[in-house]
């Protein structure tokens, strides 16, 4: 059945309570904005609300769109994901079809959590309190883990999923960490017989380069990886068919053109990465105790999975509680390379959580 719903979001969760609820169902396709803060966030709830498990997804860039992703079902999350849980997609502000006259001022991490609350707060209104999951892939899980820093807000969440999610942007951190990786794989290849000079002049590049700061080190360092990565690292490019393209133009209940004609993708990107530079949150994810999945591509050349090993080991989720996903054919955007393998990992976790 699909629904057309428009909401205001409000403080006072009382009045959203004493509102119509959103029914349970199988296969929901119900779509509505929150308003909040000079914004108004499109939200679209997909799959199997009658699991009463809701999946929100915090879509990386950051400043990309997650409603045209569920649109053209460019993941296929259709399949696996949606036909278990509910899938809850949004643009988030100043993205894609994300609407309002917002200040530019606004564009900050802090924000960006008080957004996700909003949705949080209207989906646990409308759908009578389901268990609520966060997936952040990339900068989605920047936003994602700084939410449930708040401890009132991560008693809101059942479970923390993170995809290659960005938890530093100390850089010279980050390099340290990229050294690490680029010594492991080179080791990996010479073990395999595959291009051991290469793979034995990376090694001595390291021995000679304890610590990555300068632009040619850094150039020479993706010279050994590639441009981007090509040496080692996956292919992962999900396209889209004519039938989709014209699908989500003409065929949608919400007007898809703004996310293509507008400026604002940079604008949100320079923002937000500038709000978050310098932060370090690998040891501040101890105050993180809810169950909690971190998948990683292992070919991750931009988010290395050495650094991921030293975020999962941090976390204050009990052992029994916490998993590290390495998943071997994949580099940055695993659900791309390796979705069949992505969707098991995420459904066995939510099922058992």
């Amino acid at each position: 059945m699909k629904q057309m719903r428009y909401i205001l979001y409000i403080a006072l969760i009382s009045v959203l309570s004493s509102c119509e609820k959103f029914g349970l169902e199988p296969n929901t396709d119900t779509f509505f904005h929150v308003k909040i803060d000079g914004t108004e966030l499109p939200v679209w709830v997909k799959g199997n609300t009658a699991s009463s498990k809701f999946i929100v997804y915090i879509n990386g860039g950051p400043g990309s769109t997650s409603i045209d992703v569920a649109k053209a079902d460019m993941f296929n999350w259709s399949e696996g994901l949606e036909e278990n849980f509910a899938m809850v997609y949004y643009d988030q502000r100043g993205c894609g079809n994300a609407q309002g006259n917002f200040d530019e001022s606004s564009l900050t991490v802090a924000q960006f959590i008080q957004d996700l609350d909003a949705i949080i707060s209207v989906l646990n209104a409308k759908y009578q309190n389901p268990d609520i999951y966060l997936m952040g892939a990339s900068f989605g899980g920047f936003i994602g883990v700084n939410y449930l820093l708040n401890s009132d807000y991560q008693n809101k969440i059942s479970g923390w999923i993170s995809v290659d999610g960005a938890y530093n942007f100390d850089y010279d951190l980050s390099w340290q960490y990229r050294r690490t990786f680029l010594v492991n794989i080179a080791n990996e290849e010479i073990s395999k017989g595959n291009m051991i000079e290469h793979w034995t002049d990376a090694l001595e590049w390291t021995n000679n380069n304890p610590i990555i700061t300068t632009r040619e080190q850094k150039n020479d360092w993706r010279g050994f990886v590639g441009w981007p990565g090509e040496i080692i690292i996956p292919e992962e490019l999900a396209t889209l068919s004519v039938r989709q393209y014209i699908e989500i133009g003409f065929f949608s209940s919400y007007n898809p053109f703004p996310a293509y004609l507008s400026s604002n993708l940079e604008i949100v990107t320079h923002k937000l990465n500038e709000d978050a530079e310098g932060t370090n949150l690998i040891a501040e994810v101890s105050n993180v105790t809810i169950p909690s999945l971190l998948i990683w591509g292992k070919y991750d050349d931009l988010i290395v999975p050495e650094e991921g090993l030293d975020v999962f080991n941090n976390f204050g989720t009990s052992d029994n509680d916490k998993y590290y996903k390495i998943l071997p054919n994949s580099s940055h955007e695993p659900y791309i390379s390796d979705p069949d393998n992505f969707k098991k990992e995420i459904i066995e976790f939510v099922k058992k959580y």
